[in-house]
């Protein structure tokens, strides 16, 4: 083998290129180790991921000595990195760069347990579609479709909820949470779809604490049960939903609903996959849209004898591009070229609505809010306010003092705004960041319907079913 021959000028060249890659990088690492330290800049929440990132561990002598606390420093130190939505973003498109990406592909996986075949579906589905308000007794205005009860008075003014908020595990849920959605990703045509594996165990924590409400509430309040798909159950076709190998959605609700006694379980799926060929999920991000949501309002206005306003009742605010949390985590370019876009309707009777952060900040809102000047990620933050752990809608325009309660994750924020022309108060709680007795609000405050709403994969998620019951 002949060995290559240098000239001088040509040594001196590669020895100047060598000193300048040796500078680049003692450079690079100089500069990391200093953006490192800028400790004032790092963010506390990911707004691709649209997620609180970890927060600084606190010092105990027993996690000193057992080394976990500097784990948890070397995991905020990583996971709070200024720039670090920006780096994500660079990282992904580096990897579009090369390598081989198909339209179809399945990303992760999980296992679910068998679901137990529910006895007499023709009654089940009767009980599904009943009204609650024969549990209670109460009747209702055939004129106005309003609830009319023995116990109500005149309407008084809604007092100030007395409610702690940012429970000390809710960064661990929310970060379960996401971890619950993406464990199966299936992506399509620039689409994603969650794979959904049902859970024994959290099914059984769930509607137990649902029958538990019931049982406690029994004459005083009305207690429904709203458990919507994800977009793979409703929205893909019946034998491409079978070979992703998840568990099926339909007989996994109709168990969920089969188990529960005195609650009122409202109907979704069957009428989400009737109207699949529209637009009721987004593609980028793991959200139904408010289309999805309204027919799923018009089943709960049947359990409720109630006439529901139709679309074209409501004026509308469109944003749009909306990239949505698949985007942020798959950065998928076929998303990037074909973005979501968000349509939400405003309601009739108010668009004021009040929330508490997590800082217990009281703060005015707008039931819709114009987004249309946020980042292109931002688009679901429409929906009253995004997610707080408490916030009160009050309708001027209805004074004969009937109030729901929503116990809700992030699907019930665009489900809620059709709830306002037909209370005149809606309270919301979101279970992650809200610590209260529910029950014992509902009763302090006479409530008088109680509606539990969840996407079926993250209420698969154990540590989510236990803490709705502890908060029931």
């Amino acid at each position: 083998m002949k060995k290559l021959r240098f000239s001088k000028k040509q040594k001196k060249q590669l020895r100047q290129l060598r000193s300048w890659g040796i500078v680049l990088f003692i450079f690079t690492m100089l500069l990391g180790f200093v953006v490192g330290l800028m400790f004032f800049v790092r963010p506390d929440r990911s707004v691709s991921e649209k997620r609180l990132l970890t927060e600084f561990p606190e010092f105990t002598i027993s996690s000193f000595l057992d080394g976990s606390f500097f784990s948890q420093v070397s995991l905020w130190f990583s996971d709070t990195y200024p720039g670090r939505d920006t780096l994500i973003a660079a990282d992904q498109g580096l990897k579009s760069v090369y390598g081989i990406k198909t339209s179809t592909m399945m990303m992760g996986g999980g296992t679910g347990d068998d679901i137990p075949i529910v006895e007499e579906e023709a009654d089940a589905d009767d009980t599904l579609t009943a009204s609650a308000d024969a549990e209670t007794g109460d009747g209702e205005d055939p004129e106005t479709g309003t609830e009319e009860t023995a116990a109500e008075t005149e309407a008084t003014p809604t007092p100030q909820p007395k409610v702690e908020i940012d429970p000390p595990d809710a960064e661990a849920m929310q970060a379960a949470i996401q971890s619950q959605i993406q464990q199966g990703l299936y992506v399509k045509d620039g689409a994603a779809y969650s794979v959904y594996y049902f859970n024994q165990n959290a099914c059984k924590i769930y509607t137990d604490a649902l029958n538990n409400a019931a049982q406690k509430l029994s004459g005083q309040a009305n207690v429904y049960s709203i458990l919507v798909p994800n977009q793979s159950g409703a929205m893909l076709p019946e034998d491409e939903l079978k070979s992703l190998g998840g568990s099926d959605q339909t007989q996994a609700i109709q168990y969920y609903y089969s188990l529960l006694d005195n609650v009122t379980g409202i109907k979704t799926i069957e009428t989400l996959r009737e109207h699949n060929d529209e637009y009721l999920y987004f593609r980028t991000d793991h959200h139904w849209t408010q289309l999805g949501a309204y027919y799923v309002y018009r089943n709960f206005c049947e359990a409720k004898g109630w006439t529901p306003h139709e679309l074209e009742d409501f004026e509308t605010m469109v944003f749009t591009p909306f990239l949505g949390t698949f985007y942020a985590e798959l950065q998928n370019a076929e998303m990037a070229a074909n973005p979501d876009t968000v349509t939400a309707y405003v309601p009739n009777g108010t668009n004021d609505m009040t929330f508490w952060d997590t800082n217990g900040q009281e703060i005015k809102w707008h039931v819709i809010e114009d987004v249309s000047t946020w980042n292109n990620s931002s688009g679901y933050y429409c929906y009253i306010g995004g997610d707080k752990p408490m916030s009160i809608i009050e309708n001027p325009n209805i004074t004969d003092g009937s109030s729901c309660l929503v116990l809700k994750e992030s699907y019930g924020n665009c489900f809620v705004p059709f709830l306002v022309d037909h209370y005149q108060t809606i309270y919301i709680v979101d279970f992650r960041y809200a610590n209260v007795n529910v029950v014992n609000y509902v009763q302090e405050k006479g409530i008088k319907d109680l509606i539990v709403m969840n996407n079926i994969t993250i209420a698969a998620g154990e540590q989510v079913a236990s803490t709705i019951a502890g908060l029931l």
